[in-house]
């Protein structure tokens, strides 16, 4: 399966006359992923009234604790999140990543493949989990 734009970002190139070209395809697939992930992990489940499920839990009380405790709650949320809400990105993994720009912060990577041209491409993707439970994609 060909992984595609989303089609409101379609319509917003063909509306506002940008050159879609100018990107490439990897590009262009990899930067709407970004941005939707980026929409969906900023998001509180129930919070939208489209799907209560849409959005990641509230971590905030996890991630205050991360001296004292293990990042797997987070880690698991996020993969959830990832892997029912980005089907474009296949076989979806989360990590851990020892070392942080911030304190009380937990620096992770969302790694998957995504179809470009018939073919299968890896995808990286940092982010930083704060404090407060907001996921911000690097």
């Amino acid at each position: 399966m060909e992984t595609h734009e989303r089609i409101l970002e379609r319509i917003a190139f063909w509306e506002n006359g940008k050159e879609r070209s100018r990107l490439s395809r990897y590009e262009s697939v990899s930067s709407s992923i970004r941005s939707h992930l980026s929409r969906v992990l900023k998001t509180r489940k129930h919070s939208v009234p489209i799907s209560d499920e849409y959005g990641i839990p509230d971590l905030s009380n996890v991630a205050g604790s991360f001296e004292s405790g293990s990042p797997v709650q987070i880690v698991q949320a996020i993969l959830e999140t990832v892997a029912h809400f980005e089907p474009r990105l296949a076989n979806p993994r989360v990590r851990f990543l020892a070392d942080t720009p911030e304190l009380a912060s937990l620096r992770i990577e969302i790694t998957g493949e995504i179809t470009v041209n018939d073919q299968r491409v890896s995808i990286q993707i940092p982010a930083l989990v704060r404090a407060n439970g907001e996921v911000v994609l690097m």
